[in-house]
């Protein structure tokens, strides 16, 4: 069995599922990755020349992030480089074939009534991350919570702009409102 792969006598069963991985590694970045960046990544249990695997261990999934970082956006400050990041996760699962049918749902429902179904979109790529609005404030922007962000909330600040961008916002804007580890409160605006 790979490092990446689900491993259950590890304690920890936080698990990235199929879609993610494919949409990213085999979607958002097919062509875009070094050599180099294929070998670290095959030395950390993702093997892109073999089928994936159903479930990965998140802890896998970090570790591949930070190989993405420093191949496809080295130059850029480790912030704006998750942020890029979390945009292209979004970009490759919406290419999915999952992922077209909740493009679909999420541009019907637009952000006022589909960020409250994220929660269902974070369950179809992994199995531990939870999401809420806490509070609306107002029309066009509201507070949401995400359970466990894995200390990266730029990468979520990225990967929730390239959601209401899929749901038809125009112009987003996301703020840390709250970072409380594990989980983060972010303040979501937007231009419908």
């Amino acid at each position: 069995m790979g490092r990446g792969a689900v491993d259950m006598e590890t304690p920890d069963t936080r698990l990235i599922y199929l879609g993610a991985v494919q949409g990213l590694f085999l979607i958002a970045l097919r062509g875009r990755l070094s050599p180099a960046a294929r070998e670290a990544l095959r030395a950390e249990g993702l093997d892109l020349d073999q089928d994936l695997m159903p479930a990965y261990a998140f802890t896998s999934w970090l570790r591949w992030q930070d190989i993405i970082l420093r191949d496809v956006w080295p130059d850029l400050p480790r912030d704006e480089a998750f942020r890029k990041l979390g945009r292209t996760v979004i970009d490759g699962l919406l290419s999915t074939m999952l992922g077209r049918v909740m493009a679909t749902a999420a541009r019907t429902l637009g952000p006022r009534l589909g960020l409250p179904q994220l929660d269902r979109g974070f369950r179809s790529s992994n199995n531990f991350q939870c999401t809420r609005v806490l509070v609306e404030r107002g029309p066009n922007a509201c507070e949401l919570w995400i359970n466990d962000i894995a200390d990266r909330p730029t990468y979520y600040v990225g990967l929730l702009e390239a959601v209401l961008g899929a749901m038809g916002a125009r112009e987003s804007r996301i703020t840390v409102l709250r970072h409380e580890p594990p989980g983060c409160t972010f303040l979501v605006e937007w231009r419908p």
